[in-house]
């Protein structure tokens, strides 16, 4: 099945099931589901702060996070919610499926969160948040000195074995184009069967590996058989955390596999 087909038939199934799949999704906390990789959190926060050589209790800016396969709004949720008087978290949250999509914008309009209907490899929509921002100065698209929008923080949960493997590269390339020099992008990947409409495909953190190396980007962090959030005993995850390697020193630029399950 062609790759255009299998985004279909995948969203079509987001969009028919979408009030039973967030009440699954929105079971588990974002702590939950992301316990192995949530220390990167605070890096990201103090990295942004260092970058701008203010002292993170005086810092008062912006960081820009893009939850790409948004879902019902959960992470994004999350994610706006960690903003404080020092620093504004503005969120991006990407979803094909419009109907996961109105429970996610539901949950997240009093937020700083703002949807888009779009996907990988192209996420066509987010030049023009960057256009808008330049033309009318608008505080909720983020950052305001910056041409290009980027991200402090990208999080692909539960969307990597959609992609086919010819749509990777692309994919990952688009993803380190928008990821800020100190920034952190995190990738979850699910192993096991379907079990349902949704087109899956197989997926490895040597894949990811050998991907990120032609872009520049090192994993600096991952974790091995987590057990599914959702109880599924026949499909576990593991999590990878990239970042771009000119910013890396070569101790940090070694993959960590613990045996915590945790990302390091």
């Amino acid at each position: 099945m062609p790759a255009t087909q299998n985004l279909h038939a995948t969203t079509n199934f987001y969009n028919t099931h979408a009030d039973k799949l967030a009440g699954q999704y929105d079971s588990k906390t974002f702590v939950e589901v992301h316990d192995s990789w949530i220390d990167h959190l605070a890096d990201i926060f103090a990295s942004h702060a260092k970058q701008k050589q203010v002292p993170l209790g005086k810092y008062k800016g912006l960081v820009n996070a893009l939850d790409i396969g948004a879902g019902s709004g959960r992470d994004a949720k999350y994610l706006a919610e960690q903003t404080s008087p020092n620093q504004s978290v503005v969120v991006y949250a990407v979803e094909p499926a419009n109907q996961l999509a109105a429970i996610g914008q539901s949950v997240t309009q009093d937020l700083n969160v703002t949807w888009l209907q779009d996907s990988l490899p192209e996420l066509n929509l987010l030049p023009e948040l960057s256009s808008l921002t330049k033309r009318d100065g608008l505080a909720k698209i983020g950052r305001q000195d910056k041409t290009n929008l980027t991200f402090d923080l990208i999080l692909l949960s539960a969307i990597w074995m959609h992609i086919p493997e010819s749509q990777r590269l692309s994919s990952l390339t688009r993803l380190a184009q928008l990821l800020e020099p100190q920034g952190k992008l995190i990738i979850t990947l699910r192993h096991g069967p379907s079990g349902d409409e949704r087109v899956m495909h197989q997926v490895s953190i040597q894949e990811l590996k050998t991907l990120s190396k032609k872009l520049g980007l090192s994993i600096i962090g991952c974790s091995t058989a987590e057990h599914d959030k959702l109880g599924r005993t026949e499909v576990y995850w593991e999590t990878v955390v990239l970042q771009t390697a000119v910013n890396l020193t070569p101790a940090s630029q070694a993959l960590d596999v613990p045996s915590d399950g945790k990302v390091r």
